[in-house]
């Protein structure tokens, strides 16, 4: 009898622990973008005055809606 409940006590702990990480593949109540940049700043060496000096961010979207970047600014 011991072994039975011990049994069903770790058989609940586990469906405890695993149900709310599980992916059961619905859509999330409230969609929203994910917006993931892997480098966030650039150290730009030393130029001449004048010179047109770029550099390219890789911005993407993880999440499950549209991701709008209506400007970028720079401080």
């Amino acid at each position: 009898m011991k072994l039975k409940k011990a049994f069903l006590i770790t058989a609940l702990v586990c469906f405890w622990i695993i149900l709310p990480n599980s992916d059961t593949g619905a859509a999330e109540p409230n969609p929203s973008p994910k917006v993931i940049i892997e480098q966030t700043t650039f150290e730009f060496s030393p130029v001449i005055a004048g010179t047109e000096v770029t550099h390219l961010f890789s911005i993407s979207n993880k999440g499950n809606a549209t991701l709008n970047i209506p400007g970028i600014y720079s401080p």
